[in-house]
């Protein structure tokens, strides 16, 4: 009797797994069908299925993810037709990303070891017609350029990972080297859609060509959101970058910035107003390795958006959507899309205005060389009697709903090195051999000068003076404008 209840247990179970399949292979491809029309409605992209075709166990398609009609259109319209390069690239670009995609039904897979999910798939960046692409996959033994693993719980969260192998890239035509190092992306979707986390890390790439140079290394990025509303997402997140280098072999300086980082944080201050705060950093920042005067380091924006009305943001980001959707199948004009976007602008920034938002920069700073800035302040705009905004055309109207807070501070250095740098541009201008003069001259005349530039303003009592250092205040309330507490005529305003 025990034999039989195991028996029937064993061949219930074999049933369950040999039939649920068929039926997790109908829910598959709903749950793709759904995401791909979901994607195709961020402005600027589509994804299509151009193929699926469903088997028992596993299904399989061809999935194409690139440029929506009217991204390509604009792109068309940018390049050069007598360049061969230019042309190719625009081509590849409208083909699209196109993948090979295999499904496989659950409850039991068995793509990328064994999963216990509703369903997982693997996806294939499909092999390009191009001679340059199957050289890059043949020099350096791969089969793909991008790979995708995804999985589907049984209680309906997503998982997607995608990866980037690194790779070399060498054009004898063209004498463009690149090197790129690899890239990874992970990301997590929960069953109701309305929250994501995502990961990216990039190592970096180095492109090499008889034009310019370009490196960039070391890119991070996390991202959280949660579904506000059909049209807006809130959440936090951070960006990083390690270095990039730009250098042109023409003319013009290199370009070089270290340890940039940004981060945001996008959240509801109220049940109508939202409150954002965006914080960058640059850790170095150089024109030319060889010009040390021109180095900025320790640069700083620090600032928060408050009181910004979450329907007037909602608003903006569904009227964008929908003006990059076609109509009657024909696709808006640049000049189209560009009178809509400023109708939007005016109609949806009159509602941000009358919330009465406020900008505090929490901090704005850098150092040059020995010479350093640093400030903070606030601008509040009075939204509480504006009927709309082309009342604001009136200077003085806008300048009664105006209030402004700003502390400055810098020291001597800085105002030598930017007066250093204008009287280099005069010398040069009226024809003087900058080169040829003695630096010991040139640092006489700075230091005249700026002296000079300093004291003007100190004995108008604009300025005020503590040692090396130099700090202003600036306040405007009721269209009353103050340098510490004295009155100063600004033009236009």
């Amino acid at each position: 009797m025990k034999n039989k209840k195991t028996l029937g247990i064993v061949i219930s179970v074999i049933l369950i797994f040999a039939i649920l399949p068929y039926f997790v292979g109908n829910i598959a491809k709903e749950n793709i069908a759904e995401q791909a029309e979901k994607i195709s409605q961020i402005p600027g992209y589509a994804l299509e299925i151009r193929n699926y075709d469903q088997g028992w166990f596993t299904s399989s398609a061809v999935v194409s993810y690139g440029f929506d009609a009217h991204t390509q259109n604009i792109l068309e319209a940018s390049i050069d037709e007598k360049d061969p390069f230019d042309k190719d690239i625009y081509e590849l670009l409208k083909k699209g990303l196109v993948f090979d995609i295999t499904v496989a039904h659950g409850p039991i897979t068995f793509q990328n070891g064994v999963n216990f999910a509703l369903l997982t798939l693997v996806g294939r960046f499909q092999d390009i017609d191009n001679a340059d692409y199957k050289n890059i996959l043949a020099n350096n033994n791969l089969a793909s350029l991008l790979d995708i693993f995804s999985s589907v719980s049984y209680r309906g969260n997503t998982t997607i990972k995608a990866t980037a192998p690194a790779f070399k890239a060498d054009d004898a035509k063209t004498a463009v080297n690149l090197i790129f190092s690899g890239m990874e992306l992970q990301a997590i979707i929960n069953a109701q859609q309305d929250k994501y986390d995502v990961i990216f890390n990039f190592a970096g790439s180095d492109i090499q060509s008889p034009k310019a140079n370009l490196s960039l290394q070391g890119i991070t990025a996390q991202a959280t959101g949660t579904r506000m509303n059909d049209s807006l997402w809130l959440g936090k997140g951070s960006f990083s970058v390690g270095h990039f280098k730009s250098e042109t072999a023409i003319s013009g300086p290199a370009i070089s910035f270290y340890n940039f980082s940004n981060e945001y944080d996008l959240s509801k201050e109220s049940d109508t107003t939202l409150t954002m705060r965006l914080q960058s950093k640059v850790g170095r920042f150089v024109a030319n390795e060889d010009i040390q005067d021109t180095e900025l380091k320790e640069i700083t924006l620090d600032f928060t958006l408050n009181h910004l009305n979450s329907e007037a943001i909602t608003d903006y980001v569904k009227s964008v959507q929908e003006s990059y959707q076609t109509l009657s199948d024909e696709t808006p004009t640049a000049e189209q899309t560009a009178e809509n976007i400023q109708i939007i602008t005016t109609r949806t920034g009159e509602k941000i205005l009358k919330g009465s938002p406020e900008l505090v920069i929490n901090k704005l700073g850098f150092l040059m060389n020995d010479g350093f800035y640093k400030s903070e302040g606030k601008l509040s705009f009075d939204g509480t009697d504006l009927e709309n905004i082309a009342q604001l055309s009136d200077p003085q109207a806008l300048n009664k709903k105006l209030a402004i807070t700003s502390n400055v501070t810098f020291n001597m250095s800085l105002v030598k090195l930017i007066v250093k740098f204008r009287l280099k541009q005069r010398l040069a201008t009226s024809g003087t051999d900058v080169a040829s003069m003695p630096p010991e001259q040139i640092d006489q005349m700075v230091n005249v000068q700026a002296i000079a530039i300093l004291q003007t303003f100190i004995n108008q009592g604009y300025i005020m003076q503590n040692g090396e250092e130099y700090t202003l205040n600036f306040e405007m309330t009721d269209g009353n404008k103050l340098f510490n507490g004295k009155p100063l005529a600004i033009p236009g305003m």
